[in-house]
C-alpha cells in the first residue's frame, strides 16, 4: 500500500485522509505481525502442537503479567485523555467501556480471572504470574508500553493500540492449538478465546446488559479523530507507525526469551 499524507502535530487531516492514514498503520502493521508473529518458529511450532509445554508455560508466565498491567495502565489513560474525549463526547462512552470491560467482564476483577484459569491449566500458579519477575527481554514490551501510557501524546498511544487487533487473530490460533494439540478443553483456554472475541467482535460487558465495541473497531475509530482533531503532538523518534511496529517486535521478542528459557 502507498504511504498516504503523513500527520503533522497540529495539523487537521480530513476524514477523508484520516482514514486513509489509519488504513495504512494497520495493513502495515499485519504485514509486520505476519512475518515476526503469525510465520515465526514460535507460532508456527504452537499450531503444529510441536511446541515444548515448557516454553508455553515461560511465555504465558511473562504474558500474564504484561497483561495484568496494561489494564491498569488502561485505566490510568482515561484521566490523563480525558480533555480529548470531553472535546470527544461520544467517544467517551466507548471508551469507558473498554476500560470496564477488561476489570468486570465476566465479574470483578475482570479478565485477570480468566487468565489464571487458563494459566491454572498451565500448572502456573497465582504468585507465578502476578508477582514473581519476568525475563528482562519479556518485560520489554511492558515498560515501553508503560512509557508511551505516561509520557506519550494521545497519537502515540492510539499508535501503540493498533497492535490490540492483532491479538484477536493471534489468541484464536493459542485457542485452537490448545484444545486441538494439548489436551486443554475450551473452558480451560477461555482466556485465548476471551481475547479473540474482545478484542475484534461486539461483546457482552459483564453481566451488565451492555454491549461493549470491539476493541479493534474502537481503536480505528479514535485513531481517526485524533487526526482529524489537530490538537496533537508527535515526540522526536515516536510516530505513530514506530509505536504500532515496536509492540509486534517487542512481542516477538517476548516469543524468542521463551523458547531460549523454557519453564520447567
Amino acid at each position: 500500500m502507498k504511504k498516504p499524507k503523513e500527520p503533522k502535530a497540529g495539523e487537521k487531516m480530513s476524514p477523508a485522509e484520516a482514514k486513509a492514514y489509519v488504513d495504512y498503520l494497520y495493513e502495515t502493521m499485519y504485514a509486520r505481525w505476519k512475518q515476526k508473529i503469525d510465520a515465526g518458529q514460535f507460532m508456527t511450532q504452537l499450531r503444529a502442537g510441536k511446541l515444548p509445554m515448557p516454553v508455553i508455560r515461560r511465555f504465558f508466565k511473562n504474558w500474564g503479567r504484561f497483561s495484568l498491567e496494561v489494564n491498569g495502565l488502561n485505566a490510568v489513560s482515561y484521566y490523563i485523555h480525558l480533555p480529548f474525549f470531553v472535546r470527544n463526547f461520544d467517544l467517551l462512552g466507548p471508551l469507558c467501556a473498554k476500560i470496564a470491560d477488561e476489570l468486570i467482564s465476566p465479574k470483578p476483577p475482570g479478565h485477570v480471572l480468566v487468565l489464571l484459569k487458563t494459566a491454572e491449566a498451565m500448572k502456573l500458579s497465582r504468585q507465578e504470574v502476578l508477582e514473581d519477575p519476568y525475563l528482562p527481554e519479556a518485560r520489554a514490551i511492558n515498560d515501553f508500553t508503560h512509557k508511551i501510557f505516561m509520557d506519550g501524546s494521545i497519537a502515540e498511544l492510539w499508535g501503540l493500540h493498533v497492535f490490540e487487533e492483532s491479538l484477536s487473530h493471534w489468541s484464536g490460533q493459542w485457542f485452537k492449538a490448545l484444545t486441538t494439540h494439548y489436551g486443554f478443553s475450551k473452558s480451560q483456554a477461555v482466556y485465548f478465546s476471551t481475547h479473540e472475541e474482545a478484542d475484534l467482535e461486539p461483546h457482552a460487558l459483564g453481566d451488565t446488559g451492555v454491549e461493549a465495541m470491539g476493541h479493534g473497531a474502537f481503536n480505528r475509530a479514535i485513531l481517526e479523530r485524533v487526526l482529524q482533531d489537530g490538537n496533537i503532538e508527535f515526540r522526536a523518534g515516536y510516530s505513530m507507525e514506530y509505536c504500532a511496529l515496536a509492540m509486534i517486535d517487542l512481542h516477538a521478542q517476548m516469543k524468542r526469551a521463551a523458547m531460549e528459557n523454557p519453564y520447567p
